[in-house]
């Protein structure tokens, strides 16, 4: 099941620092969008805002639609209940438990009205190598294989909206575009994806839509080849001696 992100007017702000201020951003259901931008654009604070979570607790205002529902005021909760499922920086996984344990640590929300809710095998069928290691530790695996189960224990929720805060860091190349590959087969089948992401040119492999974030604020909206033929934006973002 596809989910329409609507955000109008959003504003985050942090005592009196404004962190975000968002007129407009629509991700189309089915799609995958990529929030890009310098360390400090605002990028986390925006997805986070999306999400309701945050340990800092901001004052967030304006509006934040899914499939014309607003959720803004509603708990981190009443958001996952409704398929929103953030994956954060830092993957949030249980690094106590096994990956299987991990796994089958979540499930769909009871009475909640989310997406396609995956089963354990259906996320080693994504992800192989979390097959292999179904036994170990999740402290004990590497920084792509705990991302991959932090995707999986997400997709073990049933969104249909799945937020990814900077899913690449810290991660080889090669894991990087295994990983985003793996996002753009879920978007394929029709899930709607918000990607937050500072490795531009890896967004730019696997998005639909790129919003670029700059001091809180969406300064430019399109296509990668529609970004491409902003001199000022491939001179600070796209251009060879970035990514």
């Amino acid at each position: 099941m596809s989910a329409r992100l609507e955000i109008g007017g959003l504003r985050v702000a942090y005592g009196q620092a404004e962190g975000v201020a968002v007129d407009r951003l629509v991700v189309e259901p089915g799609t995958l969008a990529g929030v890009i931008g310098a360390n400090g654009a605002g990028k986390s604070t925006l997805i986070n805002a999306v999400a309701n979570w945050s340990r800092a607790e901001p004052r967030i205002s304006g509006s934040v639609r899914l499939d014309g529902e607003e959720l803004t005021g509603l708990s981190a909760d009443q958001h996952v209940r409704r398929g929103v499922q953030l994956v954060p920086e830092g993957r949030g996984v249980f690094m106590g438990l096994s990956v299987e344990e991990n796994l089958k640590a979540v499930a769909r929300p009871s009475g909640g009205h989310g997406g396609r809710s995956y089963a354990v095998e259906d996320v080693y069928a994504l992800f192989p190598r979390l097959r292999e290691r179904r036994t170990n530790l999740a402290g004990s695996l590497s920084g792509g294989e705990r991302q991959m189960l932090a995707v999986g224990r997400a997709l073990r929720m049933a969104p249909k909206l799945l937020l990814l805060d900077e899913p690449s860091i810290g991660l080889a190349p090669r894991l990087v575009s295994t990983l985003l590959a793996t996002i753009r087969e879920l978007v394929e089948g029709g899930l709607t994806v918000l990607l937050v992401e500072q490795n531009v040119h890896a967004a730019a492999e696997v998005t639909d839509v790129l919003h670029l974030l700059e001091r809180g604020r969406v300064v430019a909206t399109g296509t990668v080849a529609e970004m491409r033929n902003d001199p000022r934006i491939v001179e600070a973002y796209l251009g060879a001696s970035h990514g």
